[in-house]
């Protein structure tokens, strides 16, 4: 068939009809009454003389076809995107742009922060939509649903959720694990040895089925069985959670640095050897030259080069 005699608003819909794999719920999406949503999944089942969606037991499942469709159909839409967000150049004093970004809460804290504080001068209409790692982070990115990830350089946390020969990255700045305990409950001034590390209760970060952390990794190496008292989701909570228990938690330097002055805690060099920790920015080729990324890949480049050189405020 000729471009010309295909309906192209079609592709937005056959787009999230291929994502939601529910009619109503792509109708709310293309805000449109689901007699109109279904309409329209009729017409690209003429057009492509396929199925599409087919129900299986009680819900809809791709075909073949539809699945193979998924990444030309996504592929296509941001082509266009890309075409109409295209200007002569790229001014940051006045232009907008919504970042969408995945990082960890370790992100979250130790450079987000800075960058927003640079950002406000040199770009004040740009704004973020910050979301968690999980283990669609790097599909989101493949898929056009994220700018950017930010996470750590070791591609052996993420299990199969790997990203494709299409995702572009560089390095940006690097952290290394310490101890950190409440002075009251475990004295740390003295540093701590491994055979105290290895016997105390510790809080540890869990990501869940998929994820893994640095600290979890070397752990598993280990093959020595540690006392978790505790698992939680996310960096910082591990830190909050220690005031008044006798946990030691084991934390990127950077983090424990800013958070634990604030809550009274104590810090001390880990005993146990762990891998240092390399935080990776990854970008979609496809945006490798879109000025407003360009720019802030850069922007991303100098805050974590100040943060490599302890040039920001809260690293001491």
């Amino acid at each position: 068939m000729e471009l010309s005699h295909f309906d192209l608003n079609l592709l937005r819909a056959l787009d999230i009809l291929l994502a939601e794999r529910n009619v109503t719920h792509a109708a709310e999406r293309l805000c449109v009454t689901q007699q109109a949503a279904s309409s329209t999944l009729q017409r690209l089942r003429r057009h492509f003389d396929d199925e599409l969606l087919i129900r299986v037991g009680r819900n809809l499942e791709l075909t073949p076809l539809a699945q193979s469709l998924i990444v030309p159909v996504r592929e296509a839409l941001l082509a266009v995107q890309s075409a109409l967000d295209s200007r002569p150049r790229f001014d940051p004093n006045t232009a907008k742009y919504l970042c969408r970004i995945a990082m960890s809460d370790y992100c979250l804290h130790v450079i987000l922060p800075h960058l927003l504080r640079s950002l406000s001068i040199a770009a004040p209409h740009i704004q973020f939509q910050v979301e968690a790692l999980s283990p669609a982070s790097f599909a989101r990115l493949e898929m056009g649903e994220l700018d950017f990830c930010l996470t750590a350089h070791d591609l052996r946390l993420y299990g199969t959720h790997l990203p494709s020969v299409h995702i572009r990255s560089m390095p940006l700045f690097h952290d290394d694990f310490v101890c950190v305990a409440d002075p009251q409950h475990v004295d740390i001034s003295n540093g701590i040895t491994l055979q105290t590390y290895r016997k105390a209760r510790h809080n540890t970060v869990n990501f869940g089925e998929g994820l893994r952390t640095i600290v979890e990794n070397a752990w598993a190496a280990t093959k020595t069985h540690f006392d978790i008292a505790v698992m939680v989701p996310n960096f910082a909570a591990q830190i909050f959670m220690l005031p008044g228990t006798p946990l030691i938690a084991t934390s990127q330097r950077r983090l424990a640095r800013t958070l634990a002055p604030r809550l009274g805690l104590a810090v001390a060099e880990c005993p146990l050897k762990l891998p240092h920790l390399q935080e990776i920015l990854f970008w979609h080729e496809r945006s490798e030259q879109y000025p407003a990324r360009i720019f802030l890949r850069e922007a991303l480049g100098k805050v974590a080069s100040d943060l490599e050189n302890n040039r920001l405020s809260n690293y001491k």
